[in-house]
Order: C-alpha cells, then structure tokens, then sequence
C-alpha cells in the first residue's frame, strides 16, 4: 500500500471530515495519546466514558455526571488540552459538560482497554467467565522472539493442557512487554478449545476490589463460591497484593483449594516473586512452586516485526525509515512502541499529510529522553527496583556477585543516560575513584554488544528511566 492510500486510510479510520466530523476525528486521534500519558486505569475509568458532542467552534465533552466533570476538570482536563492541541493547528476550545440525559455511569474498575477489531479468521472466545477479555490479545498476533520466547512456549502448553503442566505459572517483567497480551492469549484459547471452561481472567487489583465488596455486604460464602469453582484463575499484577493481609489470607486459601483441584492459576508481577516486598511467605513459596518465566524487552529486531504487527492492524505498510524512526525513539516495551506508533498515525490524518520518516521525527523528538532530569540518585532507585537489589548495597564494599553486577549496570546508566562524570559517579557510589566507575562503564558496553541477555535487561531500565523522564 503506497503512501497516498496509506494517508486516506488513516482518515477513514479516525473519521475525519469537515467542521463537526475534523472535532470528533481530533478526539478520537486523541485517545490512544492520552490512554499513554494517563495511565491504562484512569483512561478506562474516566476518559473512556467521555462522549465527544456536536458543538459550534468548540470540543465539547459530555460525562455521566456532576462528580465525573468536577474530577476530569480538575486531573484531566489539562492533559486533554495539551494533547488536542499538540495535534491540531491551533489549540481548540474544550468544554466538559454532564450529558443532557444525565446517564449515571460510575467509574468503572480497571479493565484492559479495548482494542482493534480482532483479524479475520480469529474468533473471539465466548462461554462462562469472570472478568473482560481483549478481543485482540491472541496468541495469533503476538510478536515471539528470543526475549519472550520460554514464556509463549509455556503459555501455549498451559492454554493446551490447564492444570496439568506448569503449575501455578508465574510470569514476571517490566511494564508494557505483553505480560496481559499472553495471559488474554491463554484465556482466549482455553475457551476456544473448551467453551464451557470456567476461566477467570482479571487484575488482582479488582480480585482484591471483589473481595473488600464481599467483605461489606456479607457475601463472603458467595465470593469464595465463585472463585473456588473456576477451572482456570488467571490474575494480572499480583505485586499490588503485598502489603494486603486479608487479601492475602483469602488467595491463600483460594489458591490452595484450585491447586488441590488441579485447576490451572497463571499469575503475573513487574518482578519475580522472591523480590516482591509485603508478600507472604507462604504465598511466595506456592508462586514458586510452579514454572517462573520472565518476559524481557523486545530486541532490535523484533522491536522492528512489532512495528509492522501494529501497523498491518490499521491496514497501514510503513517505509522502512519510518519503522527504524518508531524503533529508535519509542522505547523498549511493546506499550511504548504502539503509543508512538499511534501518535505518528493520528497526527498524519489529523493534518492530512503522508508519513514520511520527517514526519516521524518530527512527532516523535519530544518522547527522547530529557537526561538533565535523570539523576544518578534516580538510575540507582531504579534498578534497585529492577534487578532486587537495595542502594545501600550498590553503594557499600560488598563485592559480591549478586551486587557488583547491579552496581556496574548502575553505573553505566548513571554514565550514558544522567550522563553524570566518572568522579560525580564514583562519589554517588561509596566515594569510588573513577578508574572503578570506567571500568564498570567499558565491562557493560562489552557484555551489552555479546549478549543479548544484558542488552534486554538495559532497554528495560532504561525505558523507565524514559518513563520517569516524561
């Protein structure tokens, strides 16, 4: 598909035509911008509902009530404005009204966002089920590699055969590297293969929502009833458990009856269960008891194959220059491969133009990191938060194993992304002469060219260094 068919495929898909239709397809070039910058939860639960109305010169939003408009006013109404107006030609007028018909919509639980249509020849799954499956999250369009490659392998076995291999399955890694696509992935397939399968597919952050409700109300016989009768319990970011204890007491329980059952449970975290702080001990010896599988980002190449996944969704073949524009500057998750991704989309059919690999930069400039807010404070807290190590023992004389290679990737970081002096750096960590720091920094980039493994484990980091950053 050429450049010029591209371009009106892109219009046709964000609608935009004349007066009135240019508003709404601004808003909705705006949405997957947004769902970006304010996080997964708090786009399903208030920008989602928003309704984007007819009005004259104007962008006028329609919420359910008195309370959703003082709230999106005053958290998001900023955010909105920037973004409509980061895309547009001049910045629009917005006004959040409350729906003449008053619909009295709550803000709904954390849900994962809906996505494209699913392709042609993928079926979406149906039959009895707890929670809400991504239509398009199958193992079909899921892009696999050498830095996903054991985890897709098992998940497909564990879609297969529930219950009886890899049990519990726990799935750990940072944010965005498609940790919620493979868990949809197997949900989809077990009810494909076995459509009365009860599977219970859901974030353990409403699990625990579900439980407080149960609590109030005195449903408690009814919860335990509906968890503890699913042939399949699949939960999405378990670390947000630690520090619950009544939460924790009541999946313990649970988890044993379902595994004494030889019911199949598939867990997710950002990190493997040994480093989850305010997680039971017990619990942490049953997550541990099965298959772990860690999901890495995505490498080079297939950072490329995900570009084209993503945009083969909206019917649109890039030019190679554009895809090794989206490559460079997105960032190593999947998540910030397709939100920059969509903003080169929405802002060719906003203004009507090709995508050109000049458009691509020029969209994109803004998502580099900012290296002046990076300190070398910040590179440590981060990964300490990823590799399970404390600063204070990136900093102190131990010299073993299990700190030295923290302390060097640290250091490294500290040096190419804080872009911090080998003296300031040495001060940072325990008062080390520079020559130490230099050595850590030429150790990293030699093990980062050989091996795969320490490449993906420093995109990682350095996306959400990315993250903090913007």
């Amino acid at each position: 598909m050429d450049n010029g068919r591209a371009r009106r495929r892109i219009s046709s898909v964000y609608g935009l035509q004349r007066g009135w239709a240019r508003m709404e397809g601004l808003w909705s070039a705006a949405l997957p911008l947004l769902r970006q910058q304010v996080g997964e939860r708090n786009f399903n639960a208030w920008i989602e509902p928003i309704h984007c109305c007819r009005s004259e010169g104007e962008i006028r939003l329609e919420v359910p009530g008195p309370f959703f408009q003082q709230w999106v006013t005053r958290h998001f109404l900023a955010a909105i404005e920037e973004t409509l107006g980061n895309l547009g030609e001049a910045q629009p007028a917005v006004r959040v009204v409350v729906s003449s018909e008053q619909r009295q919509v709550s803000p709904r639980p954390p849900v994962p966002a809906p996505g494209p249509a699913v392709s042609k020849g993928v079926r979406a799954s149906t039959g009895p089920r707890i929670g809400r499956l991504v239509a398009h999250y199958t193992f079909d369009n899921f892009v696999v590699g050498e830095a996903n490659r054991i985890a897709v392998s098992a998940a497909e076995t564990v879609s297969v055969e529930p219950g009886k291999r890899f049990n519990p399955m726990f799935l750990h890694g940072g944010v965005g590297l498609g940790k919620t696509h493979l868990i949809n992935a197997i949900a989809h397939e077990m009810l494909r293969r076995r459509p009365r399968l009860r599977v219970a597919c859901m974030a353990a952050e409403s699990f625990m929502n579900t439980l407080i409700s149960s609590l109030r109300q005195d449903q408690m016989n009814a919860f335990r009833d509906r968890f503890r009768q699913v042939d399949a319990l699949i939960l999405d970011d378990v670390q947000f458990l630690a520090g619950k204890e009544r939460t924790q007491e009541e999946f313990f329980h649970t988890f044993n009856a379902l595994y004494g059952a030889q019911k199949q449970i598939v867990l997710t975290s950002d990190k493997p269960p040994a480093v989850i702080n305010g997680l039971e001990q017990r619990l942490r010896s049953r997550f541990e008891g099965g298959l772990i599988a860690d999901v890495h980002p995505p490498t080079a190449s297939m950072r490329v194959a995900i570009v084209h996944a993503k945009a083969a969704q909206h019917g649109i073949e890039l030019t190679p220059g554009v895809v090794q524009v989206l490559v460079e500057r997105s960032g190593a998750s999947v998540r910030e491969i397709e939100g920059a991704l969509n903003q080169v989309l929405a802002t060719a059919a906003v203004r009507d133009i090709e995508i050109t690999t000049e458009l691509a930069e020029s969209v994109l400039r803004p998502l580099t990191v900012d290296r002046n807010r990076i300190s070398i404070e910040t590179v440590q807290e981060t990964v300490s938060g990823r590799l399970g190590v404390r600063v204070v023992d990136m900093t102190s004389h131990r010299r073993g194993r299990e700190i030295s290679f923290p302390r060097q990737i640290a250091m490294y970081l500290s040096r190419t992304v804080a872009e911090a002096s080998f003296t300031r750096i040495g001060e940072k960590f325990g008062g080390r002469d520079h020559s130490t720091v230099m050595y850590a920094v030429r150790l990293i980039e030699a093990r980062r060219s050989s091996e795969p493994s320490i490449d993906q484990i420093l995109a990682g980091i350095e996306s959400e260094l990315r993250q903090i950053a913007s």
